[in-house]
């Protein structure tokens, strides 16, 4: 077997003059190897129903859809296991934030990459911002992996408490 799957499903789109339009396709670090013209990211809001509750997906994309980076939020109608006698609250939760393109330790620097240019700060504020005044949410929850805790905590304020890491959201008056 000399193709994934993926290689085999794109080239019979493109012999049908089909475009795949999958996150996967559209993530920046394959892009820019594929040589496409990348414009400037500008933040796209998505919100619809799942599960009883409301989702939002916010992204970063140029005028060609090309995805910088996104985030997943969920506005919680039902208490969070695992939070203890908080679960109460009023939360939004963030399922994922991820930036796309060539992975960089903290102190790299490369103009051609997404990482380390604010863009997941971008995305971390705005959910934050419509968590606390679209759904008056009163904490925000991160399901964050081990190595990213530190950088939530030291850069936004957030703390541990169980399997997440929380913040108290203050509104803006």
């Amino acid at each position: 077997l000399t193709n994934s799957l993926r290689d085999v499903v794109k080239q019979r789109m493109r012999e049908k003059g089909m475009e795949c339009k999958c996150i996967r396709c559209r993530e920046y670090g394959h892009r820019l190897r594929e040589g496409w013209e990348i414009g400037e990211p500008q933040m796209v809001t998505t919100d619809y129903e799942a599960s009883g509750s409301r989702e939002i997906f916010l992204s970063l994309e140029d005028k060609q859809e090309t995805i910088f980076g996104l985030l997943r939020m969920r506005i919680q109608t039902k208490p969070i296991a695992g939070l203890g006698e908080d679960s109460e609250r009023n939360q939004a939760l963030i399922r994922e934030l991820h930036v796309y393109g060539p992975e960089l330790a903290l102190s790299q620097r490369n103009p051609k990459a997404a990482q380390h240019r604010g863009l997941g700060k971008a995305l971390l504020k705005e959910a934050e911002r419509i968590a606390a005044e679209r759904f008056k949410a009163q904490w925000m929850v991160i399901l964050s992996g081990v190595g990213a805790r530190e950088y939530y905590r030291t850069e936004f304020g957030y703390h541990s408490q169980g399997d997440y890491i929380v913040k108290r959201l203050e509104p803006k008056i």
